[in-house]
């Protein structure tokens, strides 16, 4: 292990039965809440979780693995870092399966030559190999160490950003990823709870390095912005956690009504029309949530990442007035055709821009 590592260094500490601890019984209830509830078996709920060698995750992992047959430890390596770190990591958390008798799944996610945002692209690749492990491995769901801190930086950082509605919902519990379902069973728990089971279970972590690294923004939330602001109210991170799954049902309410707009649209070769005078009478919360729908049922979320609320602010603004001119409003890869009578939304081309508004 690295010499960032954390926690005692003894094995884990003798306990009668640790699923009464009661962190360990509130991560279990709500695993089991996210997997079917009452009507599903334990061996019906058999989770991949996703260990990177962290405090988190590995408080998730030996959770579940009280549960004999729940689950398998994953543990994906990256080529971003040096095989020193990776090489201690990895260690840890075969040992950690060897100990509780858990299976392990490992795999190795290639970013480093790749082009464009690297962050983002191990993200992506992170969970791709999560879904072909959970596949090999006959588990329905995936599980991340994902807790109240990290959401609350979430929903910082799309604040900053002046995210939508959808963009400061924050984290889901559940939802779907390449075929299986993405958990977060743990997004009510702070931080310093799941340190403290692991210091009572005798648990070692490591500390990734680039975690105090305050160039990125998120660290610099966590180690700068975090600490006032829990100085103002120390509940503050499950307290966002709450609002966030206020959010959450907020936005899927709204969706219905986006999809019946959706739904209306008539359907063409390249896109889809409304006439504009029943968009009118659409309130404005619905047309901005409009694309991003659109975007999600036409292009399979491809290019979600450049919408902007400037585009979408623009368009919704044209569509309301009561100019007649014709306009084309690029709106992320999509784009909007408007004229005195239509609406019609289609998949951008090259070439295509914004004219008017």
């Amino acid at each position: 292990m690295h010499d960032a590592s954390r926690g005692h260094d003894d094995s884990c500490a003798p306990r009668t039965n640790w699923k009464r601890d009661e962190l360990v019984a509130r991560i279990l209830r709500r695993w089991r809440e996210l997997t079917g509830g009452g009507l599903a078996k334990d061996q019906d709920r058999r989770t991949l979780v996703a260990c990177s060698a962290g405090a988190d995750s590995i408080a998730l992992a030996f959770s579940l693995a009280q549960i004999p047959g729940s689950c398998v430890l994953a543990h994906v390596r990256h080529d971003i870092r040096p095989s020193s770190q990776t090489d201690a990591e990895a260690a840890h958390v075969a040992g950690l399966a060897d100990q509780w008798g858990v299976p392990l799944a490992v795999g190795l996610a290639k970013v480093r030559d790749k082009p464009h945002n690297l962050e983002a692209n191990a993200r992506s690749a992170r969970y791709e190999l999560l879904a072909k492990l959970a596949a090999e491995h006959d588990c329905p769901f995936i599980a991340t160490g994902h807790h109240a801190d990290d959401q609350l930086e979430t929903l910082l950082m799309s604040l900053m950003r002046g995210s939508g509605l959808s963009g400061m919902a924050g984290m889901r519990p559940r939802s779907p990823m390449c075929g299986k379902h993405l958990l977060r069973p743990m997004l009510d728990v702070r931080r310093e709870e799941i340190e403290g089971l692991l210091q009572r279970a005798g648990l070692t972590w490591c500390e990734d390095p680039t975690n105090a690294d305050t160039g990125l923004t998120r660290n610099r939330i966590r180690h700068e912005l975090l600490p006032v602001l829990r100085a103002f109210q120390p509940d503050i991170a499950v307290r966002s956690s709450s609002w966030a799954q206020d959010l959450q049902a907020a936005h899927d309410y709204l969706n219905t009504q986006v999809d019946r707009v959706l739904e209306r649209g008539e359907k063409q070769d390249r896109g889809v029309e409304w006439q504009r005078a029943e968009l009118r009478e659409v309130p404005d919360i619905i047309l901005g949530m409009l694309p991003h729908r659109y975007i999600e049922s036409t292009l399979a979320r491809a290019g979600l990442d450049t919408l902007t609320r400037n585009a979408i602010n623009s368009w919704v603004r044209s569509l309301k007035s009561r100019a007649t001119d014709p306009t084309v409003h690029r709106i992320g890869p999509i784009v909007c055709y408007l004229d005195a009578r239509r609406v019609r939304f289609e998949p951008a081309r090259p070439g295509d821009g914004e004219k008017g508004d």
